[in-house]
C-alpha cells in the first residue's frame, strides 16, 4: 500500500499484526492514513476513525482494495458517547481490539501571540489532543485483548516549543504525561502505552508552501529533509508490535535529529564552515579567544 488513499500493495497475512485489530483515530489522512496503511501492510485489520464519515469510509475502502480488512468508525474523539460507539463498532465489525493509535489532533489552533489567544482555541486543542487521547484509551483498554498496545502521537512541541503555538504545545505535553501515567495504570492488564513525537513532517499544509518556505522548513533538520508519514508509521508499528514487548511509558522522537542539537545550523557561522574540519585536522587553533581563556583548546597554557 501507499501512504495515500489511492494505490495499494497487498496486505501481508503473515506480518507482525496478523490476526490483530488496530483502531487509528484521525486515520483518514496524512500521518494517520500512513499509520493505517503500514499496520494493514503488516497484516492488521484496521478501524479507521475520523470526524468526516465520508473521508473515513474512503480510507477504509482504499485499505480493503489493498486486501486488508477495514471498516470506517467515524466520530469525534472528544465526545464520550461517540468514542464508546466507534470503539464498539470496531470490536463488533472486526472481532476485537489489540492496538489503539491515538493520532487524532486539532491543528495548531490560535496560532499567534499568547496575549491574543482565544480561550476557545485553547479548549478545543485540549479537547481533541488531550481529552481525546484519554477517552479513547479508557474505552479501548476496557475491551482490549491481552498483549494490547496503545501508541499516542505527540509532537516535538511537547518538549521544544513552537513559536506562537502555546495551546498546541501544551496539549501535546499533556499527551506525553498521559502516556507515562496510563502506562503504569495499564501495565497490570498487559497493555503497553507509548508515544511517538514527530518533528517536521510533510502534510497537506506543507504541500501549500512555496519552494523558499519549504527550504526554510528543511534547513534546521540535520538529516536534510522533511519526514513523511511513513517515517512516523514505522515507529508506531515498532511500538505496537511484539518487538517492543518490554517497552512502555516511553516517547520515541522521529525528527531527523532536530531536537538533538543545542542550536540549529546557521546560528554559528564559524562552526558551520567546512573549513573548520580542515583546520582542526591540521592542528590549527579554531577557538575564539576570550579574556579569561575559557575557550582555549585543552592543553593550552593560560
Amino acid at each position: 500500500m501507499t501512504g495515500a488513499a489511492g494505490g495499494a500493495a497487498p496486505a501481508a497475512p503473515g506480518g507482525r499484526f496478523a490476526s490483530r485489530v488496530a483502531l487509528v483515530t484521525g486515520g483518514a489522512r496524512n500521518i494517520g492514513l500512513a499509520i493505517a496503511v503500514r499496520l494493514a501492510e503488516e497484516g492488521a485489520a484496521i478501524a479507521v476513525n475520523g470526524p468526516d464519515p465520508q473521508e473515513a469510509e474512503a480510507a477504509a475502502a482504499a485499505l480493503r482494495d489493498g486486501g486488508a480488512r477495514a471498516v470506517a468508525c467515524p466520530g469525534d474523539v472528544s465526545d464520550p458517547a461517540q468514542v464508546q460507539a466507534f470503539v464498539a463498532r470496531a470490536v463488533a465489525e472486526l472481532g476485537g481490539l489489540d492496538v489503539l493509535v491515538n493520532n487524532a489532533a486539532a491543528a495548531m489552533l490560535g496560532r499567534g501571540s499568547l496575549l491574543d489567544l482565544d480561550p476557545a482555541d485553547w479548549d478545543r486543542s485540549f479537547a481533541v489532543n488531550a481529552r481525546g487521547t484519554f477517552l479513547c484509551t479508557v474505552a479501548a483498554a476496557r475491551v482490549m485483548r491481552a498483549g494490547g498496545a496503545v501508541v499516542n502521537i505527540s509532537s516535538v512541541g511537547a518538549t521544544r516549543a513552537h513559536r506562537a503555538a502555546v495551546a498546541y504545545d501544551a496539549s501535546k505535553g499533556a499527551v506525553e504525561a498521559t502516556t507515562r501515567a496510563t502506562a503504569l495504570e495499564l501495565a497490570p492488564l498487559g497493555i503497553r502505552v507509548n508515544a511517538v513525537a514527530p518533528g517536521p513532517v510533510i502534510n497537506d499544509r506543507y504541500e501549500l508552501l512555496d519552494a523558499a518556505q519549504r527550504s526554510a522548513r528543511i534547513r534546521p533538520v540535520p538529516l536534510g529533509r522533511m519526514g513523511d508519514g511513513a517515517d512516523v508509521a514505522a515507529a508506531v508499528a515498532f511500538l505496537a508490535s511484539a518487538d517492543a514487548s518490554f517497552v512502555t511509558g516511553q516517547v520515541l522522537t522521529v525528527d531527523g535529529g532536530l531536537t538533538a542539537q543545542i542550536r540549529p545550523p546557521g546560528t554559528d557561522p564559524s562552526l558551520d564552515s567546512p573549513a573548520l574540519g580542515t583546520a582542526a585536522e591540521a592542528g590549527t587553533d579554531t577557538t575564539s579567544p576570550t579574556p579569561n581563556g575559557a575557550d582555549r583548546p585543552r592543553g593550552t597554557a593560560s
